[in-house]
């Protein structure tokens, strides 16, 4: 079966981030517009310091109140209250919290890849090939999710993006790519 016709997962699951994300509109769904996703937070969870070139990205509180770290400013957002980080700006998501925190995150234009990194990413964290802080444990894996998400980590490892370009290409052509969206995004 072709993989276009095939129906696609729409939660997932990160017991290292402590949350759960549920699209809600795919980027297929709104013709590339938007990607609408709701995510839920437990105490304790959130994720690293990145950025993304490809889109922007808007985080609005629906229940609890969210952290999001801009650049150098914490930024905490109460019910309907929302943020929008611009390409190319520092970020990340957490729930400092003691009870569970659920938002709506909207990438503008809508980006199926991502949607389908996070797949990845959540299926290899509740499978155990990820570490501690949710990266994964192959080198071929995290180049891959880089590149599919247009996520790049903050800091000194964004300078190795040319070696991660390079083998997630390499990924894609020996058909690792399609494995783990098999396993993983596919249902």
């Amino acid at each position: 079966m072709e993989q276009q016709n095939r129906k696609a997962r729409r939660t997932f699951i990160n017991p290292i981030y402590n949350d759960r994300v549920t699209v809600l509109k795919s980027c297929d769904e709104t013709s590339g517009e938007y990607s609408l996703g709701e995510l839920e937070v437990y105490p304790g969870g959130g994720n690293g310091l990145h950025t993304h070139s490809a889109f922007e990205e808007t985080f609005t509180s629906v229940k609890g109140t969210l952290g999001v770290r801009l650049r150098d400013k914490n930024i905490f957002l109460n019910p309907g209250e929302s943020v929008t980080v611009p390409r190319h700006t520092p970020h990340h998501f957490f729930n400092s919290t003691a009870e569970p925190v659920i938002c709506t995150v909207q990438f503008k234009p809508g980006h199926d890849g991502f949607e389908k990194g996070l797949a990845i990413a959540y299926g290899l964290a509740s499978d155990g090939e990820t570490d501690k802080k949710g990266t994964p444990k192959r080198f071929s894996h995290l180049a891959l999710l880089i590149k599919l998400t247009d996520t790049r980590p903050a800091g000194f490892v964004s300078l190795l993006m040319p070696v991660f370009n390079w083998l997630a290409n390499r990924a894609k052509r020996n058909g690792t790519e399609n494995a783990l969206l098999n396993k993983y995004y596919y249902e």
